[in-house]
């Protein structure tokens, strides 16, 4: 049975966790939260997994990849000017799919980050909260579509084509960014061909406007759940020793993405770590549940179970495990 670490400070889970497993380039997977958002994961807390990581002689940098949607994370000027903002300035940061989100390595279909390449090791640190999509997020989602470049994001969200919106003022630098010849001018708008399409999203990442819009609709929730699995799946195939971290304080309702403060739900729990991704997020389940008598697990619709269900049967996982509290 997988063993799960709990303590209520990040300094028991330095004592038991084994950084010393790890190669010489550790990639260290943060989500440094949007603009306006104050509840993301607090990077003191960071700071110390990745001095610990660099005291072993090992290269720490924590990595990202851009958004899909239009906000302060959308290319990578923004979102480091963004992860400074939010106190991660003292740490080495990588963007991972390039300025404009297109720079991806292709691993089983699942389109991610180039920069992924550059590591050989991988700790994925997660701050725990709830997700309108998913029904929650932790490492899974911190991984999945955290690390899928911006086509990637698209594909797992609707496997569909962008579309234009009424925002369009017709400045073309949508058809001129697009190298599919997929977007053409017509009457001062931009017009989509979706046959011509490939969904590679750069048209949202250079639209001035916000115009190009996303269909979030085009999958249901089961299906976000499992198409985010596999991109884990793909990642963690390149990892095989890795290390998960949750964090399960400030527990919101919503996700780190949006730009807006956000009132904690429940009480702080503490942290939780371990070797085998779906435990460590089996255990924040659990313990998120009975902390709040049941009230995490009834905030939305989406059956949360079902992302971990989904997981084990990709086999990067197991739901079993026993909890060992080291305060």
């Amino acid at each position: 049975m997988n063993e799960v670490y709990f303590s209520k400070e990040i300094e028991g889970i330095l004592e038991k966790t084994d950084f010393g497993k790890l190669g010489q380039k550790v990639a260290i997977k943060i989500h440094f939260g949007e603009d306006g958002c104050d509840t993301f994961i607090d990077p003191e807390l960071v700071r110390k997994v990745y001095r610990k990581i660099e005291s072993l002689g090992k290269e720490a940098t924590l990595v990202e990849c851009n958004v899909l949607y239009k906000g302060s994370r959308t290319n990578s000027t923004d979102h480091l000017a963004t992860a400074k903002k939010h106190g991660f300035s003292d740490m080495k940061i990588a963007i991972l799919d390039g300025e404009l989100g297109d720079e991806y390595t292709e691993i089983n279909g699942c389109k991610i980050g180039k920069g992924i390449d550059d590591f050989d090791s991988l700790v994925v640190f997660s701050h725990f909260k709830g997700h309108e999509a998913t029904g929650f997020g932790g490492a899974i989602k911190n991984i999945g579509m955290g690390l899928g470049s911006r086509a990637g994001k698209l594909d797992m969200h609707s496997n569909v084509r962008p579309i234009v919106s009424k925002l369009c003022i017709g400045c073309g630098k949508c058809a001129e960014h697009c190298d599919f010849d997929a977007i053409t001018m017509k009457d001062g708008l931009a017009i989509l061909d979706s046959t011509k399409c490939i969904g590679c999203a750069m048209c949202i990442a250079v639209c001035p406007n916000g115009a190009m819009k996303i269909p979030w609709g085009g999958r249901t929730a089961e299906e976000v759940q499992k198409r985010i699995a596999e991109y884990t799946a793909a990642v963690l195939s390149s990892f095989p020793n890795s290390i998960f971290i949750n964090v399960l304080r400030n527990i919101t309702p919503l996700c780190d993405c949006m730009g807006m403060k956000q009132k904690a739900m429940m009480e702080d729990v503490g942290i939780v770590s371990g070797e085998d991704i779906v435990a460590v997020e089996k255990a924040s389940l659990d313990l998120v549940n009975q902390k709040s008598k049941g009230e995490f697990d009834q905030m939305n619709e989406v059956d949360k179970e079902n992302q971990l269900v989904v997981a084990e049967e990709l086999k990067i996982g197991n739901r079993e495990y026993q909890l060992i509290e080291v305060d």
